[in-house]
């Protein structure tokens, strides 16, 4: 459906985009996560021919947005609409500002009445006609943006961190009109988020942009549990990420070498690979004592550490513990209290292989 060809963008001496490859296939919604200032807007500004690239192009159903003349251009453009974080509410009633893409249209009056007040009643603004559209309230206001959207029946809507100016309530009511429009429309949506449990929540696939570049895309569990580089696995939520070297290996369980200590980690790179590792701290066991059931698994991890930190967020404390490396572990406060773990304490920490995720560097 769409396809991001070689795209850069450069404002001034800045560049902004660097390349960016993308493909997004038919009703599909793809979510692009990533920090701020990496131009996720700016490439949605360039699908929605707001923007015009320095080079590389878009195309939408192999048609090219970029490079067959204005014609082609304004063509293609109806077939889009966009949603913004800030949305413009125009001088007038809410039935003058859902209608306006239609009058554009030139859609005759009894179908504007009509795909109005339906496209009302799936946004939950049934009624809501002959209210003053500036009276509304933000939320109120962000489903009327998408109301003027969804009422032209695009091809493809484009979602610039729609939720982020909202409150949850809305933020989940916004997200039943986004999955009801790809269901009932089969609408391909493309949209950026700041809040990567939404992008889980809402993404059949997710890219991660950085630098300018698309540098990881896939499924939501492809993306959250196998980082394409240290600089993902941070963004995404790994407190644990390390450099080491692959000292010795048997072909699928090395041992990486990273600060003054050792660990196992399931890889098929060769010995002597320059690596990154990384862990979430729910994959980690806190112990007191070095055995577990009157034996030491000799395979699984389990590193002496000293207690530097304990951190109560909610329900849970993050134990900073020194095991030749900084580990963090995150344990329930009950067994925290049980064991009297404090800081200063000499303390095990165990993980198996199989939840080490190492890629080269």
């Amino acid at each position: 459906m769409i396809q991001v060809e070689n795209l850069t963008k450069s404002f001034g001496n800045n560049p902004v985009l660097k390349g960016v490859d993308l493909s997004v296939a038919d009703g599909e919604i793809f979510v692009i996560i990533g920090p701020s200032g990496q131009g996720k807007s700016t490439l949605l500004r360039i699908i929605d021919t707001l923007e015009v690239p320095t080079s590389g192009d878009v195309r939408i159903k192999n048609e090219s947005l970029y490079t067959h003349g204005d014609g082609n251009h304004h063509k293609m453009r109806r077939k889009i609409g966009m949603v913004f974080q800030n949305p413009a509410i125009f001088q007038g009633t809410v039935f003058d500002n859902v209608a306006y893409g239609l009058r554009y249209r030139k859609i005759s009056s009894s179908e504007m009445h009509e795909r109005v007040s339906q496209t009302l009643r799936e946004v939950g603004l049934e009624g809501y006609e002959k209210r003053d559209a500036h009276s509304l309230s933000g939320g109120e206001k962000q489903r009327i943006a998408f109301a003027r959207t969804m009422v032209t029946r695009p091809e493809i809507i484009l979602l610039d961190e729609p939720t982020s100016n909202v409150d949850p309530i809305t933020t989940e009511k916004i997200e039943e009109i986004i999955r009801y429009t790809r269901k009932t429309y089969n609408t391909t949506m493309i949209m950026n988020t700041h809040d990567m449990l939404q992008g889980q929540r809402m993404g059949d696939r997710i890219g991660v942009m950085m630098n300018g570049r698309i540098v990881q895309s896939g499924t939501p569990k492809e993306v959250f549990t196998l980082p394409a580089n240290g600089d993902v696995a941070r963004f995404i939520g790994y407190d644990n990420v390390f450099e080491g070297k692959i000292q010795r290996t048997d072909g699928r369980t090395a041992v990486i070498q990273s600060g003054n200590t050792n660990i196992y980690g399931e890889t098929p790179l060769p010995a002597g690979t320059a690596v990154t590792w990384c862990i979430r701290t729910e994959d980690m066991h806190l112990h007191m004592k070095e055995r577990l059931n009157g034996h030491t698994d000799k395979i699984r991890n389990h590193l002496r550490g000293r207690v530097k930190d304990i951190a109560l967020v909610g329900p849970k404390n993050h134990v900073m513990a020194d095991c030749g490396i900084p580990l963090e572990v995150v344990v329930g406060w009950r067994f925290a209290d049980r064991v009297g773990v404090k800081t200063g304490d000499w303390v095990w920490v165990s993980f198996n292989p199989e939840a080490v995720h190492v890629m080269p560097r």
